[in-house]
């Protein structure tokens, strides 16, 4: 029998055992995970899977020894669970920390809002195509494949329409620009 395969007559055995003891092992399951029945019904899986895994040594038990089993793979596998979760909880706001941009003062706010007015007004007065490569690219998030496809012409020409696009905002709004100096040239405002 090659490794997690159980024979029929182990499965049948399995079987039974599961019929016995699923429904009490699952009311157990829910004291321990305080009413939580979507947790409940996952650990009574993973307790059974674990017993697939460990059946010819527990086919050979009592069944109060076999339930006993069946009850502390459970709780460990609840504790470890809690335990993980735990450590996430924990380590989640510092990870949050890392990656949120920091918030932006009124003042800050303020200037950013009066900078993408004027870049909006900038791209109003734009020739046809450079207008509509930037509205879908800034405005509409689109990737320069999909601008392309919309406007009939190459995707190269798209990328340069935006290159254009941006040399003029940041010629008109010099240091207010809106753009990460280190983005690339297509890349959001």
């Amino acid at each position: 029998m090659s490794a997690g395969k159980i024979s029929p007559r182990e499965a049948q055995e399995l079987d039974a055992c599961f019929r016995a003891e699923a429904s009490e092992l699952f009311g157990y399951a829910c004291v321990v995970t305080r009413g939580d029945q979507a947790l409940s019904h996952d650990l009574v899986q993973a307790a059974f899977e674990a017993a697939a895994l460990a059946w010819p040594a527990l086919r050979a038990m009592a069944e109060e020894q076999r339930r006993g089993w069946l009850h502390r793979r459970l709780f460990n596998l609840a504790m470890t669970g809690f335990r993980r979760e735990a450590a996430f909880r924990g380590r989640l706001p510092r990870i949050e920390k890392l990656y949120r941009r920091p918030c932006a003062g009124p003042l800050e706010q303020a200037l950013s809002s009066i900078a993408l007015d004027r870049c909006w007004q900038v791209i109003q007065g734009l020739p046809g195509q450079q207008h509509a490569a930037a509205v879908m690219r800034w405005g509409l998030d689109m990737k320069e494949a999909e601008i392309a496809a919309v406007l009939g012409i190459a995707e190269k020409t798209v990328s340069v329409h935006l290159y254009r696009v941006r040399r003029k905002l940041l010629l008109q709004l010099g240091a207010d620009h809106p753009f990460d100096d280190d983005a690339p040239e297509g890349a959001s405002p």
